[in-house]
């Protein structure tokens, strides 16, 4: 009896598949970026993995450090790199974002990443990303300055666009919540970028309960557990909704924060 690999030349027999490379453990806490090896020979990323266990709480983005430093060096000229997610990754859930590594980095090489699904635990090791090596094509132009970027990252080379609300310049209106037999009134702030409506601590009426919730109000300051009302009745503009609204602390001088749960049933729009 012949086996199924009789006859068959060296080329033609079936080659096992490729292993999965998703997760696994360096052999040190830190290497060079010119260690790395490509996971096949047909590669055209090198696996980044990162180097502690991490748990994503919020969706905010996360930076996350990888057991690789710079400078990336292939075939003895140093090379930048372009950062991408593993699609193994994303089907965990986990968004990573574009990065540029410049060829003259020396540091630690982070990969900043979100989930739209928290929380989530990244184990130590796992292979989320990816180097995409790419040859520097402004080696021979006149740089803006001349000290080189070494382990400086994230923004070192300029300022920060701050993107954020002006908050002087939504519209506000009188609100009126009542609560049995008792009622108060605040200026809120329309806003239907909200998914509800939030009434801060310091001006919610003493007397009246304060439920617990599993409720997480995620804003710039990361995520809050919020504690939420009784069932209430809120007016704006003769207008009556009956809602259940969030209590969390909200930026200086906003009383309360009416979103879409009470903008869309008062047929409100901004």
């Amino acid at each position: 009896c012949l086996s199924s690999q009789a006859g068959k030349r060296t080329e033609q027999r079936e080659r096992p598949p490729r292993s999965d490379t998703s997760s696994g453990h360096s052999p040190s806490n830190s290497s060079n970026a010119s260690n790395l090896q490509p996971a096949t020979a047909g590669s055209l990323g090198l696996d980044l993995a990162i180097v502690e266990d991490i748990d994503l709480l919020t969706s905010a983005p996360h930076k996350l450090p990888t057991d690789v430093n710079g400078p990336l060096i292939i075939n003895n000229a140093t090379v930048g790199a372009l950062v991408f997610g593993r699609s193994s990754a994303s089907m965990m859930g986990l968004i990573v974002l574009p990065g540029v590594i410049d060829a003259d980095y020396t540091g630690t090489i982070y990969v900043m990443a979100y989930t739209l699904a928290p929380p989530i635990r990244i184990s130590k090791g796992t292979r989320i990303a990816q180097l995409v090596p790419l040859p520097q094509l402004t080696k021979t132009m006149s740089p803006v300055s001349h000290d080189k970027r070494m382990d400086k990252g994230f923004g070192s080379t300029g300022g920060i666009a701050m993107l954020t609300l002006d908050l002087s310049s939504r519209p506000k209106k009188k609100v009126t919540i009542m609560y049995q037999d008792s009622n108060c009134t605040l200026t809120g702030l329309l806003d239907t970028g909200a998914d509800c409506s939030i009434v801060d601590p310091a001006f919610w009426p003493e007397n009246w309960p304060l439920l617990a919730s599993t409720t997480a109000v995620t804003g710039v300051g990361g995520l809050t557990l919020a504690k939420k009302s009784p069932t209430v009745t809120v007016c704006i503009d003769g207008k009556i909704v009956n809602c259940v609204l969030s209590i969390v602390p909200l930026p200086d001088k906003v009383q309360c924060l009416i979103g879409r749960d009470v903008l869309a049933q008062i047929g409100m729009v901004l």
